[in-house]
């Protein structure tokens, strides 16, 4: 299966307007008491001025976009909403200034490429606007596993994908899209943070929780977490959105029906045992790290198990899903020297 909507932004947020909205804090858009935008400038050796957008702090949805700066050699410009606050924006060498509009502040500049996770939030699409009218070759860098609902990439862009497959998916056969396979720098993080110690194979399992995605019915989120914490004896770990009512609800009843519980706030490196989601980047997080982990989701749609396929991802019952292979060098430093040619 293909993108939904490989071309039109506009259908695909439609689409995504139609699904059930996932209630919860977003640290992506800015409080009402700090509207606009806030540009950050660092000075560099070499001509090249190289500018990112990043829409939010989350760790899983910026993509790694901070860990590409300590590589640019020249000048640094980032925009994000005001109020978004970002450790690796902050230190003496860094400037910054409270805009109104990002296009009006970044003529003049000297920009000579960009870089995103798409143009599907708001400052994406700012900056991606602005850099086609101004004729600033501009990137786009996969932050996540893809699903056919993954929203469109913008015209005439370099995409910078984990893997050449997940560049074809997701570029969908468009011709206006260069795709350049520079790894997941969120994969190479974990094999460099795995401990090296053996996993705890003995250790209680933990199913992940995706009540919250959107991409398929709550219902197949729930049967795949109860089936598999039955079978496996494991806890649920509820996923960071799981807050609306109807989460609250599913989540009284896997209880009542005596499945046991994991805090939300543990992180993978902190479980160190078994585990199995539904879908996630977190499936391929765990095996760098050495940690088991399974797929699982009972009368899932025949694109989720293309998925499974694309990702090496293993169903419970079998082998573990093996460790993907990564190339030699660090992605945010190729992203940094693709960037610095041109893109």
């Amino acid at each position: 299966m293909a993108l939904i909507h490989p071309r039109s932004l506009e259908r695909w947020q439609e689409w995504r307007g139609s699904r059930r909205r996932v209630r919860g804090i977003h640290r992506a858009r800015p409080s009402e008491s700090a509207p606009g935008y806030v540009l950050h400038t660092r000075e560099g050796e070499g001509s090249a001025r190289i500018l990112l957008g990043i829409d939010t702090a989350d760790g899983a949805a910026h993509g790694g976009l901070p860990a590409v700066l300590p590589y640019v050699h020249g000048s640094a410009v980032v925009v994000t909403p005001a109020g978004l606050a970002l450790d690796e924006l902050e230190g003496p060498d860094w400037q910054h200034r409270r805009i109104s509009e990002p296009s009006a502040a970044l003529d003049g500049l000297g920009i000579t490429s960009l870089l995103t996770l798409g143009w599907h939030r708001e400052v994406g699409r700012s900056l991606h606007e602005w850099a086609r009218e101004a004729d600033v070759p501009g990137a786009v860098v996969q932050h996540d596993v893809l699903t056919p609902f993954a929203p469109p990439l913008p015209p005439d862009v370099t995409l910078l994908s984990w893997t050449v497959e997940d560049g074809e998916f997701h570029r969908a056969d468009r011709d206006d899209i260069v795709v350049r396979a520079v790894g997941s720098q969120r994969l190479w993080q974990a094999r460099h943070e795995a401990s090296g110690e053996p996993p705890a194979l003995d250790a209680q399992p933990v199913f992940l929780g995706q009540l919250s995605t959107i991409e398929l019915p709550r219902r197949v989120t729930l049967r795949a977490a109860e089936s598999y914490c039955r079978f496996a004896g494991a806890l649920y770990q509820p996923g960071p959105a799981e807050t609306d009512r109807l989460a609250r609800a599913a989540h009284l009843l896997l209880r009542r029906r005596g499945i046991g519980f994991q805090d939300p706030s543990t992180t993978l490196s902190e479980l160190g045992g078994p585990l199995a989601a539904v879908f996630s980047a977190d499936v391929l997080d765990a095996a760098m790290r050495g940690i088991p982990a399974w797929v699982h989701a009972p009368g899932a749609p025949s694109w989720l198990a293309a998925q499974w396929e694309r990702y090496g991802m293993r169903r419970v019952g079998g082998e573990p899903t093996p460790a993907p292979e990564l190339g030699t060098d660090e992605p945010a430093r190729l992203i940094a020297q693709i960037l610095e040619g041109g893109a």
